[in-house]
C-alpha cells in the first residue's frame, strides 16, 4: 500500500463497499496548462478536463486513475444515457488564494456566495464544473468524489435532483479505501458524518424533522434554521444509506426514484402527485418527490430511519 493509500485507509473503518471500481482510463492526455503560470498541468481522460496548480506531486498524479474510477461508480448508482458527452471540468487549486481569484473570475455573480467557503470548493451546475483547492491529500479526493457526483447529475440528467437526494448521494462517495490510485468506496465508513449524526442524536436531539429536511438546502441549513451544516449532511448521508440498505422497506422505491430522478418522468409523477392529494400544492417539489417514490407516511419512515441511525452510532 503506498502513502496516499495509506492515509486515506486511515479514514476508513472495515465496512460494506461498493465493490472495485472500474477499469483505469485507457488514455491519459497530459499537457501544460498555461493559463495560471508554469506550474499549471492540465490532464484529460474519457470523461473529465482535469486543470490543476498542486504541487503535491502524489496528490496529482492520482487524480486521473481516481476521478475515471468515481465516474464507473456514479454511473452505477445512477446510469448514464446511451449518448456520450464531453468531459466534466475540474479545476483544482494548490492554494486558497488562486481557488478564490478564479472564482471571482468565474462566477462574478455568485463569487460573494462561494467565498465564504473555506475549505471545499463549489459545483457550477450550469456548466456541469466543479471549482476546489487542495485540502490536504485525503480531504481533496474525498471532496473531488463529492463534488464530481454533483458535476455527474448536472451533466447527464436534464432537470435538477431534489437537494436532499442529490447532496445525500455525493456524500456516498467520500470514502474509500485505495489499491495505488484505484478506490473502493465505502460509504458506511464516514467517520466525519458518523460523529456529526452522534452529535445530532444526542439530547437535546437536533436532528431535522423530515419534512423540513425535505425541503432545505445546505444554504438553509446555515441560515434559516436551527440545523447546522454537518448535520443536514450526516442526516442525508444517513438517510440515503438507509435506502440503499437491502433490508429497508423502502429501497424499491428508491431504486424508482434514482431511475426518474432529474428526468421528465420525476416531473410527472410530482404534477400527479399533486393533481390527487388536497394540499399537495402547498409541499416543494423535494417533499412530494419523496412522497411519491418512497413514502407518504413521514411519521413511520421518520421512526424507521432513527432506528437505523441510532444502530449505525451506538
Amino acid at each position: 500500500m503506498g502513502q496516499l493509500a495509506l492515509m486515506t485507509a486511515l479514514l476508513c473503518l472495515a465496512a460494506a463497499c461498493t465493490g472495485p471500481a472500474g477499469p483505469a482510463p485507457s488514455a491519459v492526455e497530459r499537457r501544460p496548462w498555461t493559463e495560471p503560470g508554469p506550474e499549471g498541468l492540465e490532464f484529460l481522460t474519457p470523461h473529465f478536463d482535469i486543470k490543476t496548480t498542486v504541487r503535491d506531486a502524489l496528490l496529482r498524479e492520482a487524480l486521473p486513475v481516481f476521478l475515471e474510477a468515481a465516474f464507473t461508480e456514479y454511473s452505477r448508482l445512477v446510469p448514464t444515457p446511451a449518448a456520450t458527452s464531453s468531459p466534466l471540468t475540474v479545476y483544482l487549486f494548490d492554494t486558497r488564494e488562486e481557488w478564490a481569484r478564479f472564482t471571482r473570475r468565474f462566477a462574478p455573480a455568485d463569487a460573494q456566495t462561494y467565498l465564504h467557503i473555506h475549505a471545499g470548493g463549489f459545483t457550477d451546475y450550469r456548466t456541469a464544473t466543479s471549482v476546489t483547492f487542495d485540502l490536504g491529500r485525503d480531504h481533496t479526493l474525498s471532496l473531488l468524489a463529492h463534488e464530481g457526483f454533483h458535476q455527474y447529475v448536472a451533466r447527464y440528467r436534464p432537470l435538477p435532483l431534489p437537494a436532499w437526494l442529490n447532496e445525500g448521494l455525493a456524500c456516498q462517495f467520500e470514502t474509500f479505501t485505495l489499491d495505488g490510485d484505484r478506490p473502493t468506496f465505502s460509504p458506511g465508513s464516514n467517520l466525519i458524518r458518523l460523529g456529526s449524526l452522534r452529535d445530532a442524536l444526542t439530547p437535546p436531539n437536533t436532528l431535522a424533522p423530515l419534512p423540513e429536511l425535505l425541503r432545505m438546502n445546505a444554504g438553509h441549513a446555515v441560515r434559516q434554521t436551527g440545523t447546522t451544516a454537518p448535520t443536514y449532511y450526516a442526516q442525508l448521508w444517513s438517510t440515503v444509506l438507509y435506502l440503499r440498505d437491502r433490508s429497508c422497506p423502502y429501497a424499491a422505491g428508491f431504486r424508482a426514484l434514482l431511475a426518474d430522478a432529474g428526468t421528465p418522468a420525476m416531473l410527472r409523477a410530482i404534477r400527479s402527485y399533486r393533481a390527487k392529494n388536497p394540499g399537495g400544492e402547498n409541499l416543494s417539489d423535494a417533499e412530494v418527490a419523496f412522497r411519491c417514490y418512497i413514502t407518504p407516511n413521514l411519521d413511520e419512515f421518520a421512526a424507521r430511519y432513527r432506528a437505523f441511525a441510532e444502530k449505525l452510532v451506538y
